[in-house]
């Protein structure tokens, strides 16, 4: 298996440098060093314990739609799936507006049941009557 330093190995497993000397130091992962010092990490030894993550050029990406070709369109659905969430969000639409209705009649019997607001103007003063 081919080795690799900590520093490509941070940027492959997408962990931190600190985090991959850490588990040198502690033994979680085997590797050697050279003989001017630096560390050499086997690929497998990686791999045991950290799972490979996709490139940040990978990330965004989705994989294409799988299409079987001994069968008829997969996609032919689709339509009808649309049709029915719109009636599903049509119905839905038509209840908010029936119980917004309610609501409006009710408040409508509330502010018929209060008194009259006072015609009288208030003075800004008490002790002044």
């Amino acid at each position: 298996m081919p080795k690799v330093s900590p520093r490509d190995a941070a940027k492959m497993y997408m962990v931190s440098r600190a985090t991959l000397m850490r588990a040198l130091i502690d033994g979680k992962i085997s590797a050697e060093k050279t003989d001017a010092g630096h560390w050499q990490i086997d690929t497998a030894e990686l791999a045991r314990v950290y799972k490979p993550r996709p490139s940040k050029a990978d990330v965004g990406r989705t994989k294409p739609d799988q299409v079987n070709r001994s069968k008829p369109d997969q996609k032919a659905d689709v339509g009808h799936d649309i049709a029915a969430r719109l009636a599903i969000a049509e119905a839905a639409l038509d209840a908010e507006r029936e119980k917004t209705a309610l609501l409006q009649r009710h408040l409508d019997d509330v502010r018929r049941m209060l008194p009259p607001p006072d015609t009288k103007p208030r003075r800004w003063w008490s002790w002044r009557r």
